[in-house]
């Protein structure tokens, strides 16, 4: 399809020049270039933001009718700067939501509920609108109420979302997912300490709630958490859940919590545009994506419409043999992250969320410090354990140095250290 458009884009060239005129034509129409058509739209790049406004203003609708006319279908017309994608600001994986059509509700309300000063400061959505908030520390919510349901199918970016959502939030926020919940709510009800649990998630804090459709069939958990709910209702902070489906689609489901659950402000997350596929895949390729292999990121931008694991699936494969070993782990600091982090919290009989979070035992502490110091050596920076950790570099810092003092004390430690590294 890309090669039928790049023909048809050729062959219109001289009607787009005798229509705008040859001044104009060669100011700005005559830079742009397809790169994607995808259900009846095309999409052209232009060389600069600039030339992206003054075509979208004035010439998109002529630009549109001409292709039209050739393919002999309508067409509508988007036009994308090449200065949208700054290739050496893109992380990957993408370690900073890729935001287009598919999710750009979701991240827009979100990114509201951030103090003023934190989004001008740290807008670090790739291709996302830079928003500016009047306040220095409060939010300018979009919409009204505290109580915000995303959902979507598996790997649109739901929980990737709103954990980098929650890593803005300039203080300590309380993140579930579904089955977690449950287990706490089991072992809670058996200690007969429910209420101690109910007023932790009521406390004015930011509360996530991770795949809540998985809710279904639990009564007694159900009965909870419409009474958390409840009791949020007048918080200032947000309550925040993702769910596989709509509340209304999720069976086995109280009537009164689906209704709560719909009465909060739902949004749907879908698969990746044809713009955030290829702003993924060009994240993902890096450099080469600008030259060498520009043709055929756009080409498999344009072939594969799923979720970003099958992107990055595709990729890998049509990299084949030139894919350097554990590549993935290389562009993407938090899949090393993730995988000390297991290994630790095998090793040392402790939860990965006790492992992030602020617990201080001895043992906790030292399985942290060592899961910073196998992370270090795996190659992170002070900077990425620390991010992932939801601490300053200065304090991971400090663990390592604590660590290092307790290897030279005790032979033991350091014997079980040299085993996990």
């Amino acid at each position: 399809m890309l090669l039928l458009l790049e023909e048809c884009w050729k062959r219109v060239q001289t009607v787009l020049c005798e229509r705008v005129g040859t001044a104009t034509y060669e100011a700005w129409l005559q830079g742009l270039r397809p790169v994607l058509l995808e259900r009846g739209k095309v999409y052209l790049e232009a060389e600069s933001k600039l030339a992206a406004d003054r075509v979208r203003a004035l010439f998109c609708t002529t630009i549109a009718d001409v292709l039209s006319k050739d393919f002999g279908t309508d067409l509508k017309v988007e036009i994308q700067s090449r200065e949208e994608d700054t290739f050496d600001d893109l992380e990957v994986s993408p370690q900073r939501p890729v935001i287009d059509d598919g999710n750009r509700t979701a991240s827009l309300v979100l990114q509201s509920l951030l103090p003023a000063s934190r989004t001008r400061a740290d807008s670090a959505f790739v291709g996302a609108e830079r928003l500016e908030f009047g306040g220095d520390v409060a939010p300018s919510r979009l919409v009204p109420g505290n109580l915000y349901v995303f959902h979507g199918p598996p790997g649109v970016g739901k929980t990737f979302l709103l954990q980098w959502w929650r890593r803005q939030l300039p203080r300590r926020s309380m993140w579930f997912d579904l089955p977690a919940l449950l287990k706490m709510f089991q072992r809670v009800h058996q200690d007969k300490r429910v209420g101690e649990l109910h007023d932790e998630l009521c406390s004015d804090l930011p509360l996530v709630i991770d795949e809540v459709h998985r809710i279904a069939n639990k009564p007694a958990l159900q009965s909870f958490l419409l009474g958390v709910l409840r009791a949020r209702e007048n918080h200032s902070s947000p309550t925040v859940l993702s769910s596989r489906w709509n509340p209304k689609d999720v069976h086995d489901i109280d009537a009164s919590l689906s209704s709560s659950l719909l009465a909060g402000f739902v949004a749907a997350i879908d698969r990746p545009g044809p713009l955030g596929r290829l702003r993924y895949l060009r994240a993902l390729e890096g450099t080469p994506s600008r030259n060498g292999r520009a043709p055929q990121i756009e080409q498999l931008a344009q072939k594969i419409v799923g979720s970003y694991p099958e992107l990055r699936a595709a990729w890998a494969s049509s990299r084949g043999h030139t894919l350097p070993p554990r590549y993935l782990e290389l562009i993407d600091p938090r899949r090393v992250f993730q995988r000390v982090c297991d290994r630790i919290a095998e090793r040392f009989d402790v939860s990965v969320d006790d492992l992030v979070g602020r617990g201080q035992g001895r043992k906790l502490s030292r399985a942290r410090k060592i899961m910073a110091l196998m992370c270090q050596q795996q190659g992170l920076s002070g900077g990425e354990i620390g991010r992932f950790l939801g601490r300053t570099r200065a304090a991971v810092s400090y663990m390592l140095l604590s660590l290092q003092g307790e290897l030279k004390k005790s032979p033991e430690l350091r014997r079980e250290v040299e085993e996990l590294t």
